[in-house]
């Protein structure tokens, strides 16, 4: 019997036991004591379309702030590649700030420039002060020369986007030297070589190398020797420049010579050459606002007087080099001339030609950017059409060439060229010259 019930038992199926949920506690949670299934979990389809409408907005939301950080970035770095700021202070505490002179010169090549150079800007500024330029002041790259009482004067290149550390204002030091030049005596029968004190010469403390922009100047002595005060011994690049009367213009290096002291020792001048020249201009025009340079040597120049007369001196004997006009307008232009030794220097000022037109590519793509010149004259940069023009062109038949690099898809760098013949005339424009540029 026993055996017989225990099987009965033991067929039945065993019932799972609802879960006991107490009633208070699921009224009080607002839950039913009910066991839920999935499908009753799961949103309907309005629910699932507002969800993905809320996703999407805080996605584009997102997007939208990251897209409003890169363009602050990228707005940020543009500004500030457009302005460099200079700041100056005192090195020793004890001595009073004074206002700093400040003049701003171009940074360019003294091969085909006065040398120095025009200064752009005259500023007077406080010495815990800062100065900030612009593209608008200056071009990428530019010489900035300090001054002031009690400090030493000192010039510091400066280059837009690039920041610059604070310039410490040092005590003014000295630099001191000998100009002599070669001479030949007569010592017991023989002819010796010798050195001879060289007076009233011109030396010029310089900086920026060809460039050459001034720091203190003074003259020489009876015994030759200089002494140049008021300058800042501590800073790069220092120089001397010094003119004598029937010597070539000469250059040397400054060194260290104690605290606040430079030398250069003699200065050994050479014997040079001297130019008589005439500009050939235009009845009615006045020369005396050129300037003659001799290409290659910097500081070899000279203003001509009205009429066009000009004397160039202090050139290296054996040398002729090509003479290039500074300050000529527009409207005119000038034949190309030489010191030559043995013949007159004539420099002859004639009506100029000016050139209009577009660089494209093969597609028909404006070549942004593209250099465009005639002959061995400074490059013009066609603008963002292509459009370029070039002024002060000599007439005759001349080739205007392009050269335009351009990046493809996998950043290899491609450079396209272009030259085309053109015949200009006197006081002509020449509007419309197209230039297509190839890679050959």
């Amino acid at each position: 019997m026993l055996a017989m019930a225990s099987a009965r038992r033991a067929r039945q199926p065993r019932v799972p036991r609802a879960p006991r949920v107490h009633r208070a506690s699921a009224i009080v949670r607002g839950v039913s004591a009910a066991p839920t299934s999935k499908a009753a979990r799961q949103p309907g389809p309005r629910g699932r379309r507002a969800a993905g409408g809320s996703n999407a907005r805080a996605i584009a939301a997102a997007l939208g702030v990251v897209a409003m950080g890169a363009l602050a970035v990228v707005g940020h770095r543009s500004w500030a590649a457009g302005r460099v700021t200079l700041t100056f202070h005192v090195g020793d505490a004890a001595r009073p700030a004074t206002p700093l002179q400040l003049t701003v010169f171009p940074d360019v090549s003294a091969v085909t420039a006065p040398s120095p150079p025009q200064a752009l800007a005259e500023l007077t500024l406080a010495a815990d002060a800062a100065l900030t330029l612009t593209a608008d002041e200056v071009s990428s790259h530019a010489i900035v020369r300090f001054r002031g009482d009690g400090i030493g004067a000192g010039c510091v290149h400066v280059q837009l986007g690039q920041p610059l550390p604070a310039i410490a204002l040092q005590p003014p030091g000295i630099a001191r030297g000998r100009v002599v030049a070669p001479t030949a005596v007569w010592l017991n029968g023989w002819r010796c070589a010798g050195l001879r004190p060289v007076a009233d010469a011109e030396v010029t403390v310089m900086t920026g190398g060809g460039i050459g922009i001034d720091l203190g100047v003074a003259r020489t002595a009876a015994d030759g020797t200089f002494t140049i005060a008021g300058i800042d011994t501590t800073r790069d690049g220092l120089g001397l420049r010094v003119r004598a009367a029937g010597c070539a213009l000469a250059h040397a290096a400054l060194q260290p010579d104690g605290v606040g002291v430079l030398t250069a020792g003699d200065v050994a001048l050479e014997q040079g050459a001297q130019r008589q020249g005439l500009i050939a201009a235009p009845p009615g025009f006045d020369c005396g606002s050129l300037l003659v340079l001799a290409r290659g040597l910097p500081g070899v120049q000279t203003r001509p007087a009205a009429d066009g007369r000009f004397t160039l001196d202090h050139l290296p004997e054996r040398t002729e080099p090509r003479l290039l006009l500074l300050g000529v307008p527009p409207t005119l232009a000038h034949r190309e001339a030489s010191a030559a030794a043995n013949a007159p220097v004539r420099i002859e000022l004639v009506q100029a030609a000016m050139v209009r037109g577009r660089v494209r590519s093969a597609i028909g793509k404006p070549a942004a950017g593209a250099l465009v010149w005639i002959g061995d004259q400074d490059a013009v940069r066609a603008d963002d059409d292509g459009c370029f023009e070039l002024v002060s062109q000599l007439p005759g038949e001349v080739a205007v060439q392009a050269q335009w690099e351009s990046t493809d898809g996998r950043r290899r760098r491609h450079k396209w060229l272009a030259a085309r013949r053109l015949q200009l005339a006197p006081g002509a424009t020449v509007d419309g010259v197209e230039l297509v540029v190839t890679d050959r």
